[in-house]
């Protein structure tokens, strides 16, 4: 397995869930090697790419709560945001690593920095084709990382012209209130009973922002281990 030979690792959050997933489908469309890290200004809802819409979402009464409604570039089930950290992966093609093998480096890379918070997690590589994804931390999945047999993190990728996005997210924290709120009965047990906080994995509180550049650290780590230059690292919160 030959690494890619650099990345451009930035920590970069956009004021609102839209111009995150505009940041992410131009980063793939521009064709540059990037990891980046963010978080959520607001509590958001993302359904996946072309991912019909549920009949209990109501999008206007939930952006009356504050809550945003936005489609992902990539594909899976509807994620929860406003207390996890996301991340999105931008790859040239073609890629000198195989899809399955592309998939599994991230989850290693992010394992990496988890482990620094003493989080010890699993991947779940490709799994038997089942029914279609509706709630991405609350059922199972190819290409996950588990911890405490529960869902910490899922991806979902999706190639675009000259380049392949990768984008995924963990819950720091759990839903925030005005999610947990607005969701059905049936996906609240789902989430209580499949997914996991990073919180909850490690037994203590955790700063979010501590977790962050943890995961930013064990993916430099991880990449420069094998031979990968980072060429550059920036930080915009907004």
């Amino acid at each position: 397995m030959s690494p890619e030979t650099s990345w451009h690792v930035v920590a970069h959050d956009e004021p609102t869930a839209s111009a995150q997933m505009a940041y992410d489908q131009a980063s793939a469309l521009a064709r540059m090697r990037m990891f980046r890290a963010f978080r959520w200004a607001r509590p958001a809802i993302s359904l996946g790419w072309k991912q019909p819409q549920p009949a209990w979402l109501q999008e206007a009464a939930w952006s009356a709560d504050g809550i945003e409604v936005v489609e992902r570039p990539t594909g899976g089930g509807i994620a929860v945001h406003g207390s996890d950290l996301s991340c999105s992966v931008v790859v040239p093609a073609p890629p000198s690593l195989r899809l399955h093998e592309l998939l599994a480096s991230v989850g290693a890379a992010l394992a990496q920095g988890l482990d620094a918070l003493g989080v010890p997690v699993e991947w779940v590589g490709e799994v038997p084709a089942s029914q279609r994804v509706t709630y991405c931390l609350a059922e199972r999945s190819s290409y996950a990382l588990m911890a405490r047999g529960r869902k910490l993190c899922g991806l979902a990728v999706r190639r675009f012209p000259g380049s392949l996005l990768v984008q995924g997210s963990m819950l720091v924290g759990g839903i925030p209130e005005a999610i947990a709120r607005a969701l059905p009965d049936d996906a609240r047990r789902a989430y209580e009973a499949q997914a996991i906080t990073i919180e909850a994995a490690a037994g203590r509180a955790m700063d979010p922002e501590a977790v962050r550049q943890a995961v930013l650290d064990g993916w430099q780590r991880w990449w420069g281990e094998r031979g990968a230059a980072d060429v550059a690292v920036t930080a915009h919160a907004v």
